[in-house]
C-alpha cells in the first residue's frame, strides 16, 4: 500500500501546472522549498546614474537586502469515499478517477489564489488598477475594448517594465467582450494567443473589487452590484509560485464505510515579488 499510495501522490504532483494554464506563466520556486516554507530577500534600492560626473571619490553605499520567510498555504482536499462494493462493481478503476478529481480540485485552487495573490490590492502608479470604457451591455456593464488593453499596456510602459514578459489572464466576461468589438482582431489574438504585448490566458475564478474605491476584496469574499469582477496583468518574472510536500491521507477498509477514504494535502503559495509591475482592469459601470 505504501508503494501505491507514492503512486498516487505522484498523479497529484504531475503535470500539476500545465503548459496551458496561466500558473505556468511565472517563476516556479517549488525547488527552493524546504520544510515546506521560502527564504527570499527583498532587494534594495537600486544605485544612481551619474552623468558627466566630475566629482571624486565616486559615492558609495550599501544594498540593504530584507530578508523574508514565506510560509506555505496548506491546501487539504475533503475526503471522499471508495466503497468496497462500489469498487468492485464499477467497469473502471474508480479509485484512480478520484485521485484525478482530487487533483483537479487542488489545481482549481490552486489557480484562484494565484490569481487573487497576484491582482493589485489597490490602485498605485505600480500597481495600476483599471476600469472597462466600452458600451454598456443590458445590465450596465460596460464591456472591455481592445483600447482598454492598449491603456493596459501604456500603464506597463509607463513603469517601464519590461514587455517582452507581460502576460494577460482575461475573464470570460471580457474575452466575449473582445470578440463582439471585433471579430478579426479576436481570432488574430485565439490564434496566437498574444493581444499587443501580451502573452494571452484566460481563467474564469479572477479577483473581484469595489467599484467604489478600486479595493481588491478578499478570497472568497461575497460579491454584488457594487464589486466586479477583474482580468489581471503582470510581468511574469515578477510573480511567483511553489509547491511543497504533497501527503496522502488514507483510512483502508474503514469499518464504518466499507471502503478505502482518501483525501490529499498539499503547501502551496503564490504572491509578487513585490509590490510592481502587477495590474487589473475591471468592469466599470454605467450610471
Amino acid at each position: 500500500m505504501a508503494i501505491e499510495k507514492q503512486i498516487w501522490i505522484d498523479q497529484i504532483k504531475e503535470e500539476f501546472t500545465p503548459d496551458t494554464s496561466f500558473l505556468s506563466a511565472s517563476d516556479d520556486l517549488s525547488e527552493l522549498v524546504e520544510h515546506n516554507k521560502i527564504n527570499l530577500a527583498a532587494a534594495g534600492v537600486d544605485p544612481e546614474v551619474l552623468i558627466d560626473n566630475t566629482t571624486y571619490p565616486v559615492a558609495t553605499k550599501s544594498r540593504e537586502d530584507v530578508p523574508i520567510e514565506v510560509l506555505l498555504h496548506t491546501l487539504d482536499t475533503e475526503n471522499t469515499v471508495v466503497r468496497n462494493i462500489e469498487e468492485m462493481e464499477s467497469s473502471y478503476k474508480k479509485m484512480e478517477s478520484v485521485i484525478r478529481g482530487h487533483r483537479r480540485s487542488l489545481q482549481s485552487k490552486a489557480a484562484m489564489f494565484a490569481a487573487n495573490a497576484w491582482a493589485p490590492q489597490s490602485h498605485t502608479t505600480m500597481t495600476p488598477v483599471l476600469q472597462t470604457t466600452g458600451i454598456a451591455d443590458d445590465t450596465k456593464r460596460k464591456r472591455m475594448t481592445f483600447a482598454d488593453l492598449l491603456s493596459l499596456e501604456r500603464a506597463f510602459r509607463n513603469m517601464n517594465a519590461p514587455l517582452d514578459r507581460l502576460v494577460l489572464v482575461l475573464s470570460p466576461d471580457h474575452l466575449c467582450d473582445l470578440q463582439l468589438e471585433n471579430m478579426t482582431l479576436y481570432r488574430a489574438a485565439m490564434d496566437t494567443k498574444r493581444v499587443g504585448a501580451f502573452q494571452l490566458f484566460s481563467y474564469a475564478d479572477l479577483p473581484y473589487y469595489n467599484t467604489a474605491d478600486k479595493a481588491k476584496l478578499a478570497l472568497g469574499a461575497a460579491t454584488d452590484d457594487t464589486s466586479a469582477q477583474a482580468s489581471i496583468a503582470y510581468v511574469k518574472t515578477e510573480v511567483v509560485r511553489a509547491v511543497g510536500n504533497v501527503d496522502m491521507f488514507l483510512n483502508e477498509k474503514s469499518v464504518t464505510e466499507r471502503g478505502d477514504v482518501v483525501g490529499f494535502q498539499m503547501r502551496f503559495t503564490a504572491m509578487p515579488y513585490q509590490s510592481k509591475y502587477i495590474a487589473s482592469i475591471y468592469s466599470n459601470r454605467e450610471a
